[in-house]
């Protein structure tokens, strides 16, 4: 199968695509309200160009398990550093979130723990429980990190009672040594597979960015493995450099090559597949809610 690839050049350089951000005073609300709780999602700490469309929807990606990421992927903007912060505070702070901007889904996301016993899997299970003891209907999804691989912390999550289950494979195998240095491919591949063994009545969930430097053979190499491994939805976006000194963007696809993928994906077998310049692991093009 062929799939097309499209790119923009200006002076030489690739123009990057923007998503239009209206004036909103819902969007400036959210904010605000994130601000008095001391909350931090990876919409903000990520610079997601969708999130004020979210916010405007009142969706959001509470990004959990302090600001402080162990790990140092080249393509996020998160902080970094050797040990991240205090988290306590956060389950009642997303409860009253939850509470006061009437939050009917969201995403539980974080930074990766390695500094904790646990690598943070605790705080994921008593987020859920604390939530899900208080808002019945609230649906919740969780995109984890690798904890990792350890398969009685998977466990845990897998037991807890929510809608989708993600683990982010990011980009293809080859390029993990140059992109996310501190993570591992093959244990990636392997979280997934294990949350795939596991599932219940949950969702699983894996998203990769285009325009890191892969060859599309390897695009769809990834789609295969992904798909035989047995995912239930797969989110596939253009990686826009969120700041100046990020990783650079080595490609732009065309909405050609994000469709064929897409088709290429559903026939493998997957069944709910997001591909476009801006789809996100926990966005969606029709409104700001996915996977649910």
């Amino acid at each position: 199968m062929q799939i097309s690839q499209g790119a923009g050049l200006l002076s030489g350089r690739l123009k990057l695509p923007r998503q239009k951000i209206l004036p909103s005073s819902d969007v400036e609300n959210f904010y605000r309200k994130l601000g008095n709780l001391n909350l931090k999602t990876i919409c903000v700490s990520g610079r997601c160009p969708n999130r004020a469309i979210c916010f405007a929807h009142r969706h959001t990606s509470v990004l959990i398990l302090g600001e402080v990421c162990t790990r140092n992927c080249l393509f996020c903007s998160v902080k970094k550093g050797p040990k991240g912060g205090d988290f306590e505070f956060e389950l009642d702070a997303v409860a009253d979130l939850v509470r006061e901007m009437g939050i009917r889904s969201l995403v539980i996301t974080s930074v990766t723990r390695d500094d904790l016993g646990d690598f943070g899997a605790g705080h994921f299970v008593s987020m859920v429980n604390k939530l899900k003891g208080e808002f019945a209907d609230l649906k919740i999804e969780l995109l984890i990190p690798d904890f990792m691989g350890r398969e009685d912390l998977l466990t845990r999550v897998l037991s807890l009672p929510v809608e989708v289950i993600g683990h982010n494979i990011e980009t293809v195998g080859r390029l993990y040594p140059v992109v996310r240095p501190m993570s591992d491919f093959k244990r990636s591949l392997s979280v997934i597979e294990y949350l795939v063994r596991g599932r219940r009545l949950a969702k699983i969930k894996s998203s990769f960015m285009l325009g890191l430097g892969e060859e599309i053979r390897e695009v769809m190499d990834l789609i295969g493995i992904l798909a035989d491994i047995g995912i239930d939805s797969l989110c596939i976006g253009q990686y826009l450099a969120p700041e100046k000194h990020s990783f650079r963007v080595k490609k732009l696809y065309d909405n050609i090559a994000y469709q064929e993928l897409r088709d290429f994906a559903v026939a493998k077998g997957i069944k709910d597949v997001i591909s476009g310049p801006f789809v996100r692991s926990s966005f969606s093009l029709e409104g700001g809610r996915n996977g649910f």
